[in-house]
């Protein structure tokens, strides 16, 4: 198959949704399908609107000769008018990989209604939708009053990254000394770090180390906010903004770590719990989202309340208090892993979907 994927920005973007789709096409390319990115830059909202009137995109995605065309649904403002004229054109499948909904990611600010509808009519004019969560699809149903079109689900993998002998955990686990805390996750309003920084300022400082992980380049006023809060609770040589981390850096913050916390206002899946599992850090997230799709509450993690401080505190100092505990869901977390989805399985669903769909057209 020669199979299209229209993006935002650049392919090697540090996020999730990015690392899926690099993931996915690797997958592809090993199957024997030929890939052709299709990048748009990132531009203001209206501009995107304006893709859909203008011939420059069709013709670029007509001059590719393409069998079907993936589109990673964040592009759909420039889409949502502009597929049915290639559909029309083109008689090209066009299939919605969709990560995170914008409906979701923008409830609740001045334009919302605007981003809903936009998305909405895109999620109408796509011949199929790869949902990378139960979560999402359900979301994806109730936007189209549950008119679904053809579709499947492919759950991200955590195999790409390492994982740890089951007998290092009682040690790392009961080691002495503070309660090491790792969250990775752009730091942006949404993965709820705030939240994490209130919580620890309620706690004896000494008791407890965190190591945030991720871009700060992407809410800089959100980041400076952040900042001035760890200073307000006088946490700054007990909690380290790390910045963008990959590889085996990342692997040996994970290593190295107890425990996982990132207390998202929501996830619509959560890569970075599934890789902790295989650490074998118990993950606590919150009931905001997908996450309840990886974390078992109580055996290989928690989910909290969205936004509530006092409760990630309580549970923070039951943890450090309790090693066992501690203990106990580690070797939990990391027998969990063993039963996530790989990246083969995602890529061979998604692979078998496609090939359904281009099949469908004759």
């Amino acid at each position: 198959m020669r199979i299209g994927l229209l993006i935002y920005g650049d392919i090697q973007t540090l996020s999730g949704g990015y690392f899926y789709n690099r993931q996915l096409l690797d997958y592809l390319r090993g199957q024997g399908d030929s890939i052709e990115i299709v990048s748009l830059p990132y531009r203001r909202y209206a501009s995107h609107l304006a893709d859909n009137v203008a011939d420059a995109l069709l013709k670029r995605i007509a001059a590719a000769e393409l069998d079907l065309l993936i589109q990673d649904a964040m592009t759909h403002p420039s889409l949502f008018w502009l597929n049915r004229r290639l559909a029309r054109r083109l008689n090209l499948p066009l299939i919605a990989l969709v990560h995170l909904l914008s409906g979701v990611e923008n409830a609740g600010k001045p334009l919302a209604w605007l981003y809903r509808a936009v998305e909405r009519r895109y999620l109408q004019s796509v011949s199929g939708i790869i949902a990378n969560s139960r979560t999402t699809l359900a979301q994806i149903s109730r936007m189209l009053d549950g008119r679904l079109p053809p579709h499947c689900i492919a759950p991200p993998a955590a195999d790409h990254i390492a994982t740890v002998a089951a007998d290092t955990l009682t040690e790392r686990a009961r080691q002495a000394g503070p309660l090491r805390i790792l969250a990775v996750g752009n730091v942006i309003e949404r993965k709820g770090l705030q939240v994490l920084v209130e919580a620890l300022g309620r706690l004896p400082r000494h008791d407890y180390r965190a190591t945030l992980v991720g871009r700060l380049d992407m809410e800089p006023a959100y980041v400076n906010q952040l900042r001035q809060t760890i200073r307000r609770h006088a946490l700054n040589d007990r909690i380290e903004l790390a910045g963008a981390v990959v590889g085996a850096d990342l692997a040996e913050l994970y290593r190295t770590h107890q425990l996982m916390v990132l207390p998202s206002a929501y996830e619509s899946y959560g890569i970075v719990y599934a890789e902790a599992l295989r650490f074998g850090l118990p993950a606590v997230a919150t009931t905001g989202g997908a996450a309840r799709e990886i974390i078992r509450p109580g055996e290989t993690g928690f989910l909290i309340a969205p936004g509530d401080s006092a409760e990630l505190a309580a549970l923070l100092q039951n943890l450090h208090r309790d090693r066992d505990r501690l203990t106990k869901l580690s070797h939990n977390a990391l027998t969990a892993s063993a039963q996530l989805p790989s990246w083969h399985e995602c890529g061979a669903t998604v692979r078998r979907f496609l090939r359904e769909s281009l099949a469908s057209r004759f």
